[in-house]
């Protein structure tokens, strides 16, 4: 949201390390400007990573068992596996990306440790690191990030630190401006403050209040006296210190407090979560927010129509030792937990009512206070927050975090070790995800447990979920028969005891299980589960249900309908930022097109869907892998390769919010039609590719198909795109298959043909 100042040698010199090293470091003490510095070098080298560059946020983790699950996260990798490190290695091991993980000093250890496995099991995968500690692990480059540099009066240079003083200070203050008689006062604020970023920024707020002699004053009086840092750290750790200090003192008492209290939200907060976290006496909350927001301490985005509040890491560390100081930290983290804890019981009703789309938008903005709470509940309160993961099953099964949910369980597991009915529930929900991540012998057991411990306490409400994971476990195991026996009797046990959420993921599922079998009630299934669903107003598992009616529409060859449950599934499903079962109604209307006999547009729809699929959980995709399977190559065939790919494509590289206009009928131009050709009039082509098919090709293949039109070999090609040699060969052999070719003077010829 500001301009990128400066530091023309950190980007040449990070520009020219990059190509040279598999993880370089920027090192360098807190505000000096690596987050955004970091940003900047991302943004300029992304053409070298077809992949992408991808950033990792750890300032707000605060648990190191976490790391791994972030970075797949944001690599928006399925969740499918209670071991994700494996799973990460495996997804990136062909992969040409840059991975940004940024703030690593307080999770060391586990980002090392990650960043060595990644560098080891990986040949093009590079990593770029902020930290205030060095990795320390093999082959990483250590590059400092100094202050910018200052004003030189002898020289005449102005320096970097003086423009972006100039320019925050205006941005400010638009009343403000640099003049030759001010300029001197600007400049020897720069050299006082050592050019670091973040205490430019800050005094250049207080030009809102003072003018820059005054500022140069009390920088006199206070950057040493007020600096908490000790006296054996580094300056300009000292000075940093001072800075924010200052502008700690320069705020009221009632306003230094309630900065103090926020500093436990994590990734920021709303004005609803403050006035239930801050206690400030008799004071009203809005007027010191206010006055912080006006000295920038906190800051205001707006994430849609809801006003989202947030501060800087550094800032929010020192309220965070003020607080300690005080020592009312314990208490202002019990009232922080307790809020998020009324946030999620909220899903015992919402997550199977109307109210399901905003609770999990309210999650999903809320994850990382999420985090901080169950991290503060597990030492200080285990039995309650035990209670509070497990309610929170719908928000790890349908949001793509099923290995953290199961952490958090397996974690609440082992703290709360009594019999009692809150473990009983906390582990068959632990089971449930267990077993949608194909860890069968630990859900066994997990169930096993729950079956035990329920028959111990005589408790009959919890049979309807043992059931159901049951018939999870039975799936798994290819016993379809036993599985759909167990749903059956899972929706029974649930109707029985008025368990509302359970009965509809019951039907979900048995639905699935006799669509596996082919077995007769399945249409009884889909559509009382759909009649449950429209009674309680459920968006999600509405969603759910209309698939599977539309899936049993499709199966009886009643097309109409079937397209029109399963764009209504679309819609319903789209409403939630990370549903992973939004690729399942892709694939059903994909297989609905196509027995309509629109293979384009189904090829389209499935590469939208396959896009989507790594959002998928494994258990899903193997439910519906089978009968894809046969559908794509139905498709493809009608199709032929050539047309088939580029169909496939162009549906994959789709946005996602293009790609369900498309799926909806609503894309403001329907993209160019697909001619298929005949089975028979397929051959095997020799350079007679036509232009559109430059489409085909991924930017890194037209890369390599330049240097084979240029005369260079795979070793050459590998030198001058900084890969390996057999990334090189597999990549000339891609191209050659897509292209229908069979030489490289083939390609060549077709790369001067296209004007590549």
């Amino acid at each position: 949201m500001t301009s990128f100042v400066g530091r023309r040698d950190e980007l040449a010199t990070a520009k020219r390390l990059l190509p040279t090293t598999r993880v370089l470091t920027l090192l360098g003490p807190g505000g000096m400007g690596k987050t955004r510095l970091s940003r900047q070098i991302g943004h300029l080298v992304s053409r070298a990573f077809p992949d992408g560059v991808w950033l990792v946020e750890l300032a707000d983790l605060q648990d190191p068992a976490l790391v791994t699950l972030s970075v797949a996260e944001t690599l928006n990798l399925r969740d499918e596996s209670t071991a994700p490190l494996p799973r990460l290695t495996e997804f990136l091991a062909d992969k040409r990306l840059l991975l940004v993980l940024d703030n690593c000093e307080h999770l060391i250890e586990a980002c090392a440790a990650l960043v060595g496995r990644i560098i080891a099991s990986t040949p093009d995968v590079r990593v770029l690191a902020t930290s205030r500690e060095v990795l320390g692990i093999q082959g990483e480059q250590v590059m400092p990030v100094p202050p910018l540099t200052v004003p030189d009066t002898t020289a005449g240079e102005d320096g970097d630190a003086l423009q972006l003083f100039i320019e925050r200070a205006s941005a400010a203050n638009p009343g403000f401006q640099a003049t030759s008689g001010n300029r001197a006062v600007l400049a020897e604020i720069c050299r006082r403050l050592e050019g670091m970023p973040l205490a430019l920024e800050l005094a250049a707020l207080r030009l809102r209040m003072f003018t820059p002699e005054q500022i140069l004053d009390r920088l006199d009086d206070t950057i040493e006296l007020l600096s908490a840092g000790p006296r054996t750290a580094p300056q300009r750790q000292q000075t940093i210190e001072g800075a924010i200090r200052w502008s700690y003192d320069l705020c009221t008492a009632t306003e230094q407090a309630l900065w103090e209290q926020l500093s436990v939200f994590a990734g920021g907060f709303d004005i609803d979560a403050a006035e239930a976290v801050c206690e400030l006496g008799p004071a009203s909350l809005m007027e010191p927010l206010t006055g912080l927001v006006d000295k920038s301490v906190v800051m205001l985005r707006f994430d849609g129509d809801v006003a989202r509040y947030s501060m800087l890491e550094p800032i929010r560390q020192f309220a965070a030792d003020r607080l300690a100081e005080r020592g009312t930290a314990q208490q202002v983290r019990a009232r922080h937990r307790e809020h998020y804890r009324q946030l999620a019981m909220r899903g015992q009703t919402a997550y199977w009512t109307a109210e399901d789309v905003e609770w999990f938008r309210e999650l999903s903005r809320e994850h990382a206070n999420l985090r901080a709470a169950l991290r503060s509940g597990l030492e200080d309160e285990p039995l309650r927050t035990m209670s509070t993961v497990t309610v929170l099953r719908p928000f790890w099964e349908h949001n793509r975090f099923l290995s953290e949910g199961y952490r958090w369980l397996t974690d609440s597991l082992a703290r709360n070790p009594e019999r009692t009915a809150e473990r009983a529930k906390a582990l068959s929900s632990a089971a449930s995800l267990a077993a949608l991540l194909g860890d069968q012998e630990s859900a066994a057991r997990l169930v096993t447990e729950c079956m035990e411990l329920a028959a111990a306490l005589g408790d009959t409400d919890i049979m309807a979920e043992v059931a159901l994971d049951r018939s999870l476990l039975a799936f798994a195991s290819s016993d379809r028969k036993r599985s759909l026996e167990l749903g059956r009797s899972a929706i029974e046990l649930a109707a029985t005891h008025g368990q509302h959420a359970i009965e509809m993921d019951s039907h979900a599922f048995s639905f699935m299980a006799a669509m596996a079998l082919e077995a007769p009630g399945r249409t009884e299934l889909a559509e009382r589960f759909l009649e449950l669903t429209n009674d309680s107003g459920s968006h999600l598992l509405g969603g759910l249900a209309l698939w599977t009616v539309g899936i049993d529409h499709w199966r009886r060859g009643e097309l109409e309908a079937a397209a029109e449950f399963h764009g209504r599934a679309i819609e319903q499903l789209a409403l939630f930022e990370r549903c992973i079962w939004l690729s399942s109604a892709f694939e059903g209307l994909a297989w609905t097109v196509s027995a309509g006999g629109d293979y384009e547009r189904a090829a389209r729809l499935l590469g939208a869907a396959e896009s989507l699929q790594r959002s998928t959980i494994r258990l899903a995709h193997t439910i519906t892998a089978t009968v894809g399977e046969k559908e794509r190559l139905k498709v493809r065939d009608a199709l032929g390769e050539e047309a088939f790919r580029t169909a496939f494509g162009a549906g994959a590289s789709l946005p996602l919010e293009e790609a369900i206009d498309y799926a909806l009928g609503r894309a403001a131009a329907e993209p160019e039609p697909v001619t298929p050709t005949p089975a028979r009039e397929r051959s095997p082509r020799a350079g007679t590719a036509t232009l559109s098919e430059t489409n085909v090709l991924t930017r890194r293949q037209k890369d390599v198909a330049r240097l084979v039109a240029a005369g260079h070999s795979n070793k050459r090609i590998a030198a001058d795109l900084v890969i390996s040699v057999r990334t090189a060969e597999t990549h000339v052999e891609h191209i050659l298959t897509k292209l229908g070719l069979t030489s490289r003077t083939q390609l060549a010829a077709w790369a001067h043909e296209h004007n590549l």
